[in-house]
């Protein structure tokens, strides 16, 4: 079943932060990722927004997690923790009304 990373976050130090996208895409493809969406503008309906959201889909659950858990991933993670605070990274399965 499709499973999605829902990720937020605050960017403070952008020098950083920009070693981690083209890092990080090019990892994602080699596990089944496709990132659906990237918004530095997005609008707080509820809450306190956050400056990055970005979802990310992948062909299943296991595939997400050997991502994350990769050798490749885990060398350009810092990256994004060392010039984000306030992440927050969800799992989510997709919603299938016939199951």
């Amino acid at each position: 079943m499709e499973t999605y990373f829902i990720i937020s976050y605050d960017i403070v130090d952008f020098e950083t932060f920009q070693k981690y996208p083209p890092a990080v895409l090019e990892i994602l493809q080699q596990y089944g990722g496709e990132l659906l969406v990237s918004d530095t503008e997005a609008l707080a309906i509820e809450g306190e927004k956050k400056m990055m959201h970005a979802i990310i889909k992948f062909p299943s659950q296991e595939m997400a997690m050997e991502c994350f858990n990769s050798e490749e991933y885990q060398a350009v993670r810092p990256f994004r923790i060392n010039s984000t605070k306030d992440n927050t990274v969800i799992m989510a399965k997709a919603f299938n009304p016939n199951a």
